[in-house]
């Protein structure tokens, strides 16, 4: 009786083992396809950042370009008063030398 419970366990170990085993080995093929994806959409992520990091950095260059418009506006301004003054003299000299003639 002893032998035939001894046969019947390591019979049992035997056949629970494979089972076991090809359970671990879908668990795995499960994780290595998880992981695959992961790898694929890692990648995806990684190539829209590039692509963000470029558009960032042309709209950084035209933030540049026109900061640099809005910084030489008070410089047009100043070349606008100055014509308008200048222009505004003159007719009032012309005025004036009419006025005298």
């Amino acid at each position: 009786m002893r032998q035939g419970s001894t046969t019947s366990n390591i019979n049992a170990q035997s056949s629970g083992q494979p089972a076991v085993l090809v359970a671990r080995v879908n668990e795995k093929k499960a994780e290595l396809e998880n992981l695959k994806d992961l790898r694929d959409l890692s990648a995806a992520v990684a190539d829209q950042m590039e692509a963000l990091e470029q558009k960032l950095a042309t709209l950084s260059d035209g933030t540049e370009a026109i900061a640099a418009v809005v910084g030489n506006w008070h410089n047009v301004l100043q070349a606008i008063n100055m014509a308008s003054a200048q222009a505004e003299s003159a007719l009032e000299w012309d005025a004036d030398t009419t006025a005298t003639s």
